[in-house]
């Protein structure tokens, strides 16, 4: 039996060299151990494996069961029994060593090699006086660091397995007796029935979920903060882990949820309302304030004082193409700036991208390509999008610039109104999970408004959004 097994392994693996077998006699009794030689370590194996067995050659009867003698007195804590020839292929593909003692009775140990880096702090969602810990790409070590702040048992997770050939982990988490398991079930259900050949990291997993055809905004934030997953967590959200991967993901969402930072924590409710306030104005300017321009300077030139629209037509008077096509030029000019700084090495990429910014805003205004108003004005709309940093957002908020641009170019200010409420309209329109985008505004949720543009004390939000959590009574020692 033994070897058909090991026969049958080597013909699926091409008879791969990193899979190694040896065999052990035990009282005459064979013994084969396979292990991956890439994912498990050598020094686990000699030190536990093989030593506990040449101990179990000495204690063991040969009138004794081998398989029970060996798992009772093996030096290994996770021992798993292997049921059928698939347990197989899955443990030694999850770097854990076979042992085929006998007939239909063998034995899984884990041995794995650690492949994984270690706690660093976050790179894409700094803070400033929140803690400096972030998600690495081994599940286990994840689900730790989030275990680690939330110490009670009512913290459950359902694993999955996706992917015909990666056979990817996926931890859904909530919290019993604050979350909803509805929403839990749904993304169960729904894995269930994709069938799809690999899953790799965490954006695969959140196109799958999300209906990415209805909206451009995003419906499922992804976070590498344990501490941020921890929060929505106790405020009823799901959350799913996802092995090889260092991001979260994190559902239902609203749209107030990407103005929210986790240093709001440590500043008082004034000043970080005037802070959100400022967050609030940073996306407005960022969207409308391009196509605001080109409607005012091109159609509704009366609501500039003569002076101020004297200065801008004396600096268009050089520039041969239209505000449109100025303004898009610029922008897509700071686009490709910003997306080479992302691909660029850290050790020089911000300084060739600054270099690159004020050389061409300097040569292209020299040339007489673009006025100097709309280098402020494409300077003010890349600077207010910095403030974000999900990626989704960032794509949604350009594809409404784009469209505020061309309904200034079209019908002026009247445009400019058009475009926003459509963009409100579709703002409304948009569920998460079942969940309204634009809550807490609409539908109006007054403790969701404690803790949106305007943020109260933490003694006053003493309830929790009855939107998201069914236990919506938080303790707090006034």
């Amino acid at each position: 039996m033994n070897n058909k097994i090991i026969k049958k392994i080597k013909e699926e693996t091409n008879n791969s060299s990193y899979i190694i077998y040896r065999e052990k006699y035990i009282k005459k009794k064979r013994i084969d151990i396979i292990y991956h030689e890439a994912l498990t370590s050598q020094d686990k194996l000699s030190d536990f494996i093989y030593r506990s067995l040449d101990k179990i050659e000495k204690i063991y009867n040969e009138k004794d069961f081998l398989y029970d003698t060996i798992k009772n007195n093996i030096a290994n804590i996770k021992i798993k029994k292997i049921k059928n020839y698939q347990d197989i292929i899955t443990y030694l593909n999850n770097g854990f060593v076979i042992l085929l003692i006998e007939d239909d009775y063998s034995l899984a140990l884990e041995v794995k090699q650690n492949l994984s880096r270690s706690i660093d702090k976050p790179t894409t969602e700094m803070t400033v006086r929140g803690p400096m810990d972030s998600f690495t790409e081994n599940i286990e070590t994840n689900i730790g660091l989030i275990k680690r702040r939330i110490k009670s048992n009512k913290l459950w997770n359902k694993d999955l397995f996706l992917g015909k050939y990666t056979k990817t982990k996926i931890s859904i988490l909530h919290i019993d007796g604050i979350s909803s398991s509805e929403i839990e079930n749904k993304i169960i259900e729904k894995l269930n029935k994709i069938k799809i050949d690999k899953v790799i990291d965490s954006g695969t997993l959140k196109h799958l979920i999300q209906k990415e055809y209805k909206s451009i905004f995003p419906t499922i934030i992804s976070t590498e903060r344990p501490d941020k997953v921890s929060d929505a967590l106790l405020n009823g959200k799901t959350v799913i882990i996802i092995d090889n991967s260092p991001f979260a993901l994190i559902m239902p969402i609203s749209f107030n949820d990407f103005f929210i930072s986790e240093d709001d924590k440590d500043s008082k409710f004034m000043n970080n309302t005037l802070t959100r306030i400022l967050r609030y104005t940073a996306f407005l300017i960022t969207v409308i304030t391009p196509g605001a321009y080109i409607a005012i300077t091109t159609f509704n030139r009366e609501m500039l004082p003569l002076e101020l629209l004297i200065n801008f037509a004396s600096q268009r008077s050089t520039v041969p193409f239209p505000a449109f096509f100025e303004a898009l030029l610029m922008l897509l000019s700071f686009d490709i700036l910003r997306e080479s700084d992302l691909r660029i090495p850290n050790i020089g990429g911000s300084a060739i991208s600054i270099v690159g910014a004020l050389i061409l805003g300097e040569a292209a205004v020299n040339a007489g390509i673009v006025s100097p108003i709309m280098i402020i004005i494409e300077a003010i709309t890349a600077i207010s999008a910095l403030l974000f940093t999900e990626p989704e957002l960032i794509n949604a908020i350009k594809w409404y610039r784009l469209l505020f641009m061309i309904g200034g170019t079209t019908f002026g200010m009247f445009g400019v109104y058009i475009v926003f409420i459509y963009f409100l309209t579709n703002l409304s329109s948009i569920n998460s999970f079942n969940k309204p985008y634009l809550m807490p505004y609409v539908p109006l949720s007054i403790q969701g408004l404690k803790n949106s543009i305007i943020k109260f004390p933490l003694v006053k939000r003493t309830k929790r959004d009855k939107y998201y959590s069914k236990n919506i009574t938080r303790i707090i020692n006034k």
